[in-house]
Formats: C-alpha cells, sequence, structure tokens
C-alpha cells in the first residue's frame, strides 16, 4: 500500500478515535480544584468587646465609654446618652437607666446587624448590670434585661444564645425575645453549712451539655457551677 493509500486509510480511524475519547470524557464528572465540603459547626464565640472609658480630668468615674464598629463611632455618656455618628450624620439614642444609675463599664457586641450592649451600672451604692438589643439603623430598643447582681461578668454567645453572670448570678438569655431561658443563683445551690456561695464569674465554658462557670480566684482556690446548658438544673459545684 503506498504512503498516500495508508495515511487516507488511517485518517478516518484516528478521528473517530478521538471522538470517541472526547465522548467518553465528557460523561466523567469534573472535580474542581477545592472539593465542596461540609460547613464547620459554628463555635461558641468570644465576641464582646469593652468600650474605652472617657474620663474628664482626674474624676475616677468615667463620663463616658466610645467604640467604633462598622464605620460608625459610638459615644455613650454614663447617663445613658448615647450618640452614632459617621461623617456629618449623627443619631442619638437613650438607653433608659433607671433614676441616679450610671454606667460603670460598657461591653458591646454586634448580633445580626443589631447592637448588644452588657452594662455594669450602679445605683447608688448598689452595683447592677442590664443587657438590651438596639435596632440598626434606628437605634430603637428592641429589649432590655437586668442581671440582678454586681460585678457582670464577660458572656458567652452560642448562636441565638447568651449565657451571662453576676457575682452568685448565672443564666441563660435567649437573644431573639430577650428573655431569659432559666437562671440560677446562690439560693439555687449553696448550702451555708457545705457549700458557700459564689463570687464573681469568668467567662462560661460550654463541655458537651453542660456549661461550666467558673469562679474568678481572689483568694481561696476557684471553684466551677455545672448547669445543664438546657434545663438550667445545678448539676454540681466542684
Amino acid at each position: 500500500m503506498s504512503r498516500r493509500n495508508f495515511s487516507a486509510a488511517v485518517l478516518p480511524l484516528a478521528l473517530a478515535l478521538v471522538g470517541v475519547s472526547a465522548f467518553s470524557t465528557s460523561l466523567v464528572p469534573s472535580v474542581s480544584a477545592q472539593e465542596a465540603k461540609p460547613a464547620p459547626t459554628p463555635k461558641p464565640s468570644k465576641v464582646f468587646q469593652e468600650a474605652r472609658a472617657v474620663n474628664a480630668g482626674a474624676a475616677p468615674e468615667a463620663q463616658a465609654f466610645e467604640f467604633e464598629m462598622n464605620g460608625f463611632a459610638y459615644h455613650v455618656s454614663a447617663n445613658g446618652n448615647g450618640r452614632r455618628t459617621k461623617g456629618k450624620r449623627v443619631r442619638g439614642f437613650n438607653l433608659r437607666l433607671d433614676s441616679g444609675e450610671s454606667i460603670a463599664r460598657a461591653l458591646y457586641h454586634e448580633y445580626e446587624g443589631d447592637l448588644l450592649f452588657i452594662l455594669h451600672t450602679n445605683i447608688g451604692a448598689a452595683a447592677v448590670g442590664f443587657i438590651t438589643r438596639l435596632e440598626q439603623p434606628s437605634m430603637r430598643g428592641l429589649w432590655r434585661h437586668r442581671i440582678p447582681a454586681p460585678d457582670v461578668g464577660h458572656p458567652l454567645r452560642d448562636g441565638v444564645y447568651l449565657y451571662v453572670t453576676g457575682k452568685g448570678f448565672v443564666g441563660k438569655l435567649d437573644l431573639r425575645s430577650g428573655m431569659y431561658l432559666w437562671q440560677s443563683d446562690d439560693r439555687d445551690y449553696a448550702d451555708r453549712d457545705t457549700v458557700k456561695a459564689l463570687g464573681a464569674f469568668d467567662e462560661p465554658e460550654l463541655d458537651g451539655d453542660a456549661v461550666l462557670f467558673r469562679e474568678r480566684p481572689v483568694y481561696n482556690p476557684r471553684r466551677t457551677l455545672v448547669v445543664d446548658r438546657k434545663s438550667g438544673r445545678v448539676i454540681r459545684v466542684e
């Protein structure tokens, strides 16, 4: 067979094979360079930050608290009057403190576009606190709830829930409604003969079906209050 006739016979076969190869390749699903992976389970986040205190002159108490978030600057006076500014735009708001109440410390966090405040406040000689949610951009208060104890600690957010503490007090709050799902104080776990009331707490920790409230150590070894996350039942003090 001449070279020319051989080439003429082979060429259609080669083209047919290429077509089959291309067709077969099209049947194989393409694999991306980075395969899709399931989204990781959200972990409890340490999200609240502390606003910086502004003191006037040599005054020991803070006169106001300031912070920045999402391009806005916030200024909150100790009496609860506040303003949010961005450029020349200013919006005022009020945290509705009780008569004679003043802010001693302010923690803040963004939640679903809104602003959460946890405030350490003083009313006369009594120290308490409360948490409130302000709608953005209106700065309208959606809800507010007391933390009925002094020494309000850093909270722990777990999705739509927030674990809050004060001296001898722990609670779980629903951020959507602002209502407590459960709360406990030393009347629920302290036996004056065997277990003394607990003091202030460090930031809570999750441990399976329990939440751990570790006492902030001062002079004695710290203890841990172990509470069922769902029911709020006190499991033990260890």
